[in-house]
């Protein structure tokens, strides 16, 4: 049988935080020794220093050669993905505390959900646990392979650097030519490493406040106690682990992860079995309510820009890429263009009234993450930053051809 721990929605979580840590984009534990502390301090700062650096030698070679747009695609992509992981991680870094606040904020409801008896949820967090895993090891694996493609698999000319830059000293020459790779090779491994924990742990967040919502909507529809019975919580550790093993993950249907029973989100909430009635669960779901929309607020109030600086370098990227691809081969232009071608109303009662009407108050405006208030995170965006790439591609080969 799978040991499978009882705090699997936060496996994730612990890796990416220790990679933040130790990477000195976050701070150590206040436990932690001074020297390590000071140790993560001058990291942090050498850290920054390194990647200014490597972001003037970029420019430098795009600002020289650009007039050759392929040679200033190359950079250009090398750029915009590096100034992206540079502001991911001083955002971060900035918005610590926060960011550590929103993390009890999200995910303390999930160690009460884990707990439940109620099988359709254990299901749903089994669920969104394996597609975290799917996310995180697939996505490690490609950058993985990325950086060594881009130091050891792509063919070059001898003392011709992985990455185009310009040096103040000559690198055909050795060791500067050995000492530049392994920069250029650290440079791309940090920033694809603390890629991964930003963008895993910002999904995180979006996920496990998308599956609370998705309880906090199943316990509006099972607010009649005469009907649905409150959940009960496994206060043992190897109860609920042998309850979330037992669970199926690989085929699940809707009726699987169906939840039928009141759900807690607090701890506290189970101390209201006594007056487990009809108004005191329906006010517990408002107060969730309100719980989860200061949630998003406060998501999006530190990871919109996150979201605009990301839709602005995938637009860049895509195009650029896209660019060089056209360049390279004519069937690949030839594949590309042809893409492109071819029961509540029942109850009488003044108080009841009043709650429904502060229930779907804050409903009429849905939760929404964003960038900046300007796009929210959602296919319709996704459509327009492959529709502006494509345009800012247009113009490129059209420059090109004349």
């Amino acid at each position: 049988m799978e040991n499978i721990p009882i705090d699997i929605h936060r496996k994730f979580l612990n890796i990416n935080i220790t990679i933040l840590r130790y990477s000195g984009v976050w701070p150590l534990l206040p436990t932690a020794k001074i020297g390590w502390k000071v140790f993560n301090f001058i990291y942090r700062i050498f850290n920054l220093t390194v990647f200014i650096f490597y972001l003037i030698t970029l420019g430098a070679d795009a600002v020289t050669n650009y007039k050759d747009l392929t040679i200033f695609g190359s950079d250009g992509c090398y750029f915009f993905g590096t100034c992206m992981c540079v502001f991911k991680a001083c955002k971060f870094w900035a918005s610590y505390h926060k960011i550590i606040k929103l993390i009890v904020d999200v995910y303390d409801p999930i160690d009460v959900l884990v707990r439940s008896a109620d099988p359709g949820i254990l299901m749903n967090i089994k669920k969104s646990y394996y597609q975290e895993s799917i996310a995180f090891w697939g996505f490690s694996t490609l950058c993985s392979f990325f950086h060594f493609s881009v130091i050891f698999l792509i063919p070059r000319e001898k003392g011709i650097l992985p990455i185009r830059a310009i040096y103040p000293f000559d690198t055909k020459i050795s060791p500067n030519y050995e000492l530049a790779i392994i920069y250029q090779a650290y440079c791309l491994a940090y920033a694809l490493c603390v890629t991964i924990a930003l963008d895993i742990t910002t999904i995180g967040f979006i996920r496990w406040s998308t599956l609370q919502i998705a309880a906090l909507t199943s316990n509006y529809k099972n607010s009649n106690p005469n009907v649905t019975k409150r959940a009960s919580l496994v206060t043992s550790s190897s109860d609920a682990r042998k309850i979330i093993e037992k669970l199926n993950k690989i085929k699940i249907t809707d009726d699987d992860v169906e939840i039928e029973t009141f759900l807690p989100l607090d701890y506290h909430e189970t101390k209201y079995f006594i007056n487990d009635l009809f108004l005191s669960r329906f006010t517990t779901c408002i107060k969730n309510h309100q719980r989860l929309i200061k949630i998003i607020r406060d998501l999006n109030a530190v990871l919109s820009p996150l979201m605009l600086v990301q839709f602005a370098t995938s637009t860049c990227i895509i195009c650029l890429n896209g660019y060089q691809m056209i360049l390279a081969e004519t069937m690949t232009y030839n594949q590309w263009m042809s893409g492109w071608e071819c029961a509540y109303g029942k109850v009488k009662s003044n108080e009841l009234r009043n709650l429904v009407t502060i229930a779907m108050m804050p409903a009429i405006k849905p939760f929404a993450f964003n960038a900046v208030g300007l796009f929210a995170l959602s296919m319709p965006t996704l459509l327009a930053v492959v529709k502006s790439s494509y345009f800012m591609l247009i113009l490129l080969t059209t420059v090109t051809e004349d």
